[in-house]
């Protein structure tokens, strides 16, 4: 499907380009962010083959567009020393970055792939890898899962979920896990009653991480629950199922609209909306994977935002890679695929401007 400005002028939203990745396109890289930076590691550039160099994205420099904004730019790091992998997930904690799990080629039969339990610490100091402890072997390998940290009292954890394993069957996941950077190991995290699901989405608002979208069955059958985190509450409570991401209530109106909201392999992102972060989700492999939506957290509520566009077109790309930086309220999405074709390029999304201001799709 294809829009143009006056099909979207009921939406609001504009998406402005920022610096293009220097290395080659590519789709489901792991990412975290430290401070102002987010980095980038791994992924794929097309035929399944998996790559391992690491690259950081400075939001805050770089040159200015025509309203003032930093385009930003991108720094190549020294290569990710552990096996090339794409489908990983990453996390950040205090002032390291976490990487692991994902999709490698078996190293001993060549061409075929298998899934990872391992995981990595970045340190930007030093720009530095340690193998840390692997996930357990009772939570098994897995790819396409989501990752998160969230504070618990005065200490900080790591969590990983869902994601598959197997190929080409594909065994769901639906358990979560709690890594100590303390103690280095993971424990197991109780209450979840959700979907199985891999290829996921995942936010975090007020240190609770809201869990939605997601393909939950080899059929490609699609997740419509959403669920919300929150580590601080009380065991029973911790896990709160919220309004079902479809036309689940035909007596209420404030989901006629919901019918594209459900996907697989798209992205989050979280920014700044009248003074308060704001969880969006954007991409995927579905039909509704240009589609960009906001959520109102407060009133768990949903409502359609500017489409991801490239080249004046509605572009539904798979595997994207999300930045957000809480502290300046701004997110970043970019790279991933569609269809056959890979992308290299970066957009800044601003919430609230109505209109295209400067045309950014010349």
């Amino acid at each position: 499907m294809s829009c143009n400005k006056t099909s979207e002028e009921e939406l609001i939203g504009d998406w402005q380009k920022r610096a293009f990745l220097p290395e080659s396109q590519r789709s489901f890289a792991a990412t975290f962010v430290i401070g102002d930076n987010g980095y980038l590691i791994g992924g794929t550039n097309g035929n399944r083959i998996p790559l391992n160099d690491v690259l950081a994205f400075d939001h805050t420099g770089g040159g200015k567009d025509m309203r003032g904004n930093s385009l930003g730019y991108w720094r190549e790091l020294k290569t990710f020393p552990g096996r090339a992998r794409q489908q990983a997930v990453g996390f950040s904690l205090g002032s390291y970055g976490y990487i692991g799990t994902g999709w490698a080629l078996d190293e001993i039969k060549g061409e075929e792939y298998e899934t990872l339990r391992d995981f990595w610490r970045y340190n930007p100091a030093d720009d530095s890898w340690e193998e840390i402890a692997p996930l357990p072997v009772t939570a098994k390998q897995r790819r396409a899962a989501i990752a998160f940290s969230l504070k618990v009292g005065n200490a900080e954890y790591g969590y990983i979920g869902c994601g598959y394993e197997g190929e080409p069957s594909k065994n769901f996941l639906l358990d979560f896990w709690r890594y100590d950077p303390v103690n280095n190991e993971w424990t197991k995290e109780l209450g979840y009653g959700g979907n199985k699901r891999a290829g996921a989405a995942v936010f975090v608002i007020d240190n609770k991480a809201f869990i939605c979208n997601g393909e939950h069955s080899q059929a490609s059958g699609l997740a419509y629950d959403l669920w919300m985190f929150d580590p601080n509450a009380d065991e029973s409570e911790k896990w709160t199922n919220l309004r079902a991401m479809t036309n689940a209530n035909p007596d209420e109106d404030y989901d006629n609209d919901y019918g594209g909201l459900s996907r697989a392999f798209g992205v989050a992102y979280v920014a700044e909306v009248d003074g308060q972060l704001r969880g969006h989700i954007v991409g995927g492999e579905s039909g509704n994977g240009s589609s960009n939506w906001e959520y109102d957290h407060n009133e768990d509520l949903w409502v359609r935002r500017t489409t991801f566009y490239n080249n004046r077109s509605a572009q539904s790309r798979q595997g994207m890679i999300s930045f957000s930086f809480p502290k300046t309220g701004k997110a970043f999405v970019g790279m991933g695929g569609a269809g056959t074709a890979l992308y290299d390029s970066m957009w800044e999304f601003f919430p609230l401007i109505e209109d295209y201001i400067y045309d950014d799709f010349e």
